[in-house]
């Protein structure tokens, strides 16, 4: 007799549909929710100076507000998307990893990677002609989860409710792994924006962590840096990097 799941499909289903609807609004004005626009003042720390100079560098002039956004290759607006996630929401997730192995116990940790990496299975679905929230649910389960939904409409709430739920103010964000502040404050508001944000995705998957060790991730290499104290931020931000790369890879294999 075949075991019953953990995480029943409908769970999924309707975590994924929230997920979904929150990342619609998220997509649609990145300034405002992923932060990283805003040029640092003479006076920012050295961190947030050279997050701004590595985000110019990567993202170039041309962005979905543009005029000349459509008549960008599709990689290239794939690539954009990839990029500006791995800046922004994967900076988010790693943050708890300033303390080393110590961010394996803290709350949503991996939900924080998998709401990073479902920003680029949205992101890239969308750029390949599905642009319904609800299109992007059985993508996300598969790619995060490795679970195949049946076909079904997934609830998903509509824009004004979205807009209610990410601006709400969260449950404070262990962002050092200790409940305090974190590296991320030294990287200026843009990126405490988009720690916010990725807080906000991550809390929709709160009943579902039996599934995200599924989630797509980076080598052992960059995993075991991550449970360094300190310098785990930055194999954690490599991990959360590559995961979102593989996450949109295998998005658009998916759609391919």
């Amino acid at each position: 007799m075949a075991r019953t799941p953990a995480v029943s499909d409908d769970q999924i289903s309707r975590a994924l549909g929230v997920y979904a609807g929150l990342v619609d609004r998220v997509l649609t004005d990145p300034r405002r929710w992923l932060g990283l626009d805003d040029d640092p003042p003479p006076t920012a720390p050295f961190p947030a100076r050279v997050l701004d100079a590595l985000r110019d560098r990567a993202l170039g002039e041309v962005t979905p507000a543009s005029p000349e956004w459509d008549r960008q290759p599709l990689a290239r607006r794939v690539d954009w998307w990839v990029t500006r996630i791995g800046i922004s929401a994967g900076l988010a997730a790693a943050a708890p990893r300033f303390a080393g192995a110590v961010a394996d116990r803290v709350p949503l940790q991996a939900a924080l990677g998998a709401s990073a990496a479902g920003l680029a299975v949205c992101a890239t679905a969308r750029e390949h002609g599905r642009t319904e929230p609800a299109q992007w649910v059985p993508l996300l389960a598969k790619v995060l989860f490795d679970r195949d939904l049946p076909v079904a409409a997934a609830p998903v709430p509509d824009p004004a409710q979205a807009e209610r739920e990410l601006a709400e103010e969260p449950d404070p964000a262990p962002e050092d792994g200790r409940g305090g502040p974190g590296p991320v404050a030294t990287f200026g508001r843009g990126a405490q924006r988009a720690a916010r944000t990725v807080w906000r995705l991550a809390r929709t998957f709160r009943g579902l962590p039996d599934l995200l060790d599924e989630r797509p991730r980076g080598g052992l290499l960059t995993r075991a840096i991550g449970k360094l104290p300190v310098v785990g931020v930055a194999g954690g931000w490599l991990d959360e990097r590559s995961g979102i790369r593989k996450a949109s890879r295998e998005t658009a294999a998916l759609l391919g």
